[in-house]
């Protein structure tokens, strides 16, 4: 990586409990120092059921659209 650029990526996590399950999207940025990433931004979430997969095939597409979205901007800057 070159020295002081930052890359970014969308980190997509599932938190899981007894009641239901938690989807969140967040940013994360790793600087040239480090080879760890760190969550930059707090984007969204959404409580589903236990069985996150069970959404409306609209609902999914919308994750899918937001992430690819996320990506094309950090690539538009040069931060992949």
């Amino acid at each position: 990586m070159e020295q002081g650029r930052v890359k970014r990526a969308v980190l997509v996590s599932v938190e899981v409990a007894s009641d239901g399950s938690t989807i969140s999207l967040d940013d994360v940025v790793q600087s040239n120092e480090e080879a760890t990433w760190t969550k930059a931004d707090h984007v969204t979430h959404k409580t589903v059921g236990r069985d996150f997969t069970n959404l409306p095939d609209s609902e999914l597409a919308d994750f899918g659209h937001y992430i690819l979205a996320r990506l094309s901007a950090f690539q538009s800057r040069d931060e992949l």
